[in-house]
């Protein structure tokens, strides 16, 4: 494998390039047949069994992408992630294009090949870069929107052509139809404008406020869902983010480099580290090679300093990193590392690995196995409530939207589940799914597992019913280790949130 990785090294070109892609994406659609979902990838499968302009937590781009996959392959794990491998496929691919028109504005064509190269394999080191190609989650396709941006942009340097801004306010605007922070890109490319004395006579352009509109126009089913919601999701996203942000602490830091060492691997974040400070004096004289430097650093510092105050979630900072990976790839080059003892056997050994532990049942992972045992209780929880007389008369919610989202995915029906807002919680997405006082008088199971991240809150679950007792209790191992306890618990009579 080494050897054949190295052949395509040396002879590397778009060609060559796209048969390695399409080899290992053909790979990755075999890998999502045998894989569970997961939680996340549940909760917006729910999504898209409820389409609209937007949603409460999150923009559509992510749902559109499942509801396309699950109606053609059907609601199952390849139906789910199949989006997932085409977006990967579609980044990777346009990786290679932006980073091979980048390095050949300085270097020759054969030169501008093997580094093009040499970043895809950098990307393909990262856990990110194969978390993602395999879970269709808002970050998916919002990594290729950042990219085409980034592209959109270099495209128009180099011609000097003005509908490749179009094509860049096109792909901000899906970009923000993936997930909010697709935006942060338009500050980093400003800042480049701003600081280059060459161009920043073209911040008059009127081609670039056309963009800005062209994006707010395919941004409009988000606005419009905000505006006939009462803006929730932006105030979410926003003031109600701010609001619980705490007190200067080191905490939260510590956690961020902790996930990015994770998320990147140690080889790429020390190398992404020395690629930022070495690229730091150069970008006034390469426009380019600035707005890759700068998507990185706005993103890194952004978020760095918001860790002070509140939990970053590791895949917050994961888009800045592409222009990082292009540059990586000429510093990499420049040292003359040789591929197969560095990039190429870690990145084989991180592939194993990871793609190693979704395939195996209840791995013992802690807090980070999320997925283990659903499908199995959800079949049997829907035994037991055929037993009581069947969804007519009872029906089943979870202690949190992923538990919710997973137990409906899993339940041979399909059926329609329910999640905090039943013990009048907030339930996110969930609160504009249903109205729980339509189940007065119901009785109903109620599912959760052992995971610490969201609590039972049986003592307020209490309150809402006149009984509730524990049912059944399913426990799941890995050779004699266990890895999930999810319960059933029975609550009877409902007397909804009405007060």
């Amino acid at each position: 494998m080494l050897s054949v990785l190295d052949k395509y090294f040396q002879n590397s070109n778009t060609k060559t390039v796209l048969k390695f892609l399409l080899a290992a994406s053909f790979l990755k659609l075999i890998y999502i047949a045998f894989i569970p979902i997961t939680p996340q990838e549940a909760y917006y499968w729910y999504y898209s069994k409820n389409p609209d302009f937007s949603y409460f937590d999150h923009p559509p781009m992510t749902a559109y992408s499942i509801w396309l996959g699950t109606n053609i392959f059907g609601d199952n794990s390849f139906g789910v992630k199949f989006l997932a491998v085409v977006w990967s496929f579609l980044t990777q691919f346009l990786l290679y294009i932006t980073a091979k028109r980048f390095f050949m504005t300085f270097q020759s064509e054969s030169e501008s090949e093997k580094k093009s190269f040499l970043s895809l394999l950098i990307y393909n080191l990262t856990i990110f870069g194969h978390l993602y190609s395999v879970t269709i989650v808002p970050d998916t396709p919002l990594l290729f929107f950042w990219l085409l941006v980034i592209y959109s942009v270099q495209e128009y340097l180099l011609t000097n052509k003005n509908r490749f801004w179009i094509l860049a306010g096109l792909s901000l605007g899906l970009g923000m139809l993936s997930k909010y922070s697709m935006v942060i890109i338009t500050v980093a490319i400003f800042i480049m404008f701003i600081i280059s004395k060459v161009r920043r006579k073209e911040l008059l352009n009127p081609f670039i406020y056309l963009a800005v509109i062209v994006s707010v126009i395919v941004f409009t089913p988000v606005l419009y869902w905000n505006f006939r919601h009462e803006w929730a999701s932006f105030l979410f996203q926003t003031v109600e983010r701010a609001e619980k942000t705490k007190a200067f602490t080191f905490k939260y830091f510590f956690q961020l480099i902790v996930s990015q060492f994770f998320m990147l691997t140690p080889f790429v974040f020390v190398l992404i580290a020395i690629t930022l400070k070495k690229w730091f004096g150069k970008i006034k004289n390469n426009f380019n090679a600035g707005i890759y430097f700068l998507s990185a650093a706005v993103t890194i510092i952004l978020f760095t300093y918001v860790s002070f105050k509140s939990l970053v979630k590791m895949n917050w900072l994961l888009p800045g990193y592409l222009g990082a990976i292009i540059l990586s790839a000429d510093v990499v080059f420049a040292s003359k590392i040789r591929l197969k003892k560095t990039l190429v056997i870690i990145s084989v050994g991180l592939i194993i690995i990871g793609y190693s532990v979704m395939i195996f049942p209840n791995i013992p992972l802690g807090e980070g196995n999320t997925w283990s045992g659903w499908k199995d209780a959800a079949g049997k929880i829907y035994q037991i409530q055929n037993k009581l007389g069947g969804k007519e008369k009872v029906f089943v919610f979870g202690n949190s939207y992923k538990s919710a989202a997973m137990t409906k995915f899993y339940l041979p029906d399909k059926q329609n589940t329910y999640a905090e807002n039943i013990f009048g919680q907030r339930a996110l997405q969930f609160d504009y799914w249903s109205n729980p006082n339509e189940l007065k008088g119901k009785n109903a199971l109620y599912v959760f597992d052992n995971r610490k991240e969201y609590k039972a809150k049986l003592g307020l679950v209490e309150k809402y019913f006149d009984k509730v007792e524990p049912i059944k209790k399913f426990e799941y191992k890995f050779f004699g280790i266990t890895t999930r306890i999810i319960n059933c618990y029975l609550c009877v009579n409902y007397h909804g949130t009405e007060e």
